[in-house]
């Protein structure tokens, strides 16, 4: 059986959080359609990963995140992957597929993925604490829903195929940079920095205080600065402002994956 649960926020909002997810499924296989063998065989923007890899990639995802939602559900621990190499196996054995087969394998993935959720809402389990692997440090479940959205929407853009971060929701955008800013306050290779998101007229701190002019500052709309903190763009759009005054270079980032 599960450990103990964890209160839900009162800010969750299952129904929201899967038609958010089912939006950006159904968008990722209108491009996964369109999709040749050929194309699946090319490169990816995510480094030594084909687009294969990377459809393979979200199709597990989707089932492994579906494992924890039947925690959620039952109380019966089943972690997200056996072990981080059986994920990897499992991403690098699909990769070579063809496009029709790759493309059920989303279709239904997702599905398995949309019953194990009402599953999981049916039972009210958003609280129960979830593992990744066997061992691994738990966290409760209602934060799968999120986790899924990242995976759909940020590694579509991975496919390289004509969407991009100009394409993320501004909900989506809010979301996920201020789980990246909060993620890289934690990250001991990561830089201490200011963004000043120009469209919001507000700057955020990472590792220094908000109004602290000595450290480098990077300014830029929120999008562009959210894809870079990602990894996802290389920071076209975006300027350095250096404490001492003048503009300089980027600096580098550590890798979100």
């Amino acid at each position: 059986m599960t450990e103990s649960s964890t209160p839900v926020p009162a800010s969750f909002d299952a129904a929201a959080e899967l038609a958010q997810i089912s939006d950006a499924t159904a968008h990722l296989l209108l491009t996964a359609a369109d999709l040749t063998d050929e194309d699946l065989r090319g490169p990816s923007l995510c480094p030594g990963w084909t687009r294969g890899h990377v459809l393979t990639h979200i199709a597990r995802n989707a089932d492994g995140l579906a494992n924890l939602l039947n925690t959620a559900a039952t109380g019966e621990v089943t972690p997200m992957y056996p072990s981080d190499d059986k994920r990897n196996a499992d991403i690098e054995a699909g990769s070579s597929r063809g496009a029709a087969e790759q493309l059920a394998d989303l279709r239904e993935s997702a599905a398995r993925f949309a019953k194990a959720y009402a599953a999981a809402a049916s039972a009210e389990g958003w609280g129960t604490p979830v593992h990744r692997t066997p061992g691994a440090e738990p966290y409760p479940a209602y934060l799968v829903p999120g986790k899924r959205l990242g995976e759909v929407v940020i590694h579509h853009v991975d496919l390289d195929a004509d969407f991009t971060p100009a394409h993320w929701s501004d909900a989506f955008t809010d979301d996920w940079f201020a789980k990246t800013v909060a993620g890289a306050a934690e990250d001991e290779d990561f830089p201490p920095l200011r963004l000043d998101a120009e469209e919001e007229d507000e700057v955020y701190g990472v590792k220094a205080d908000a109004d602290d002019a000595s450290v480098l500052t990077v300014r830029g709309p929120k999008r562009a600065l959210l894809a870079w903190l990602l990894g996802r763009a290389s920071g076209d759009g975006l300027v350095a402002e250096l404490p001492e005054g003048g503009r300089g270079p980027l600096p580098k980032l550590p890798s979100w994956g």
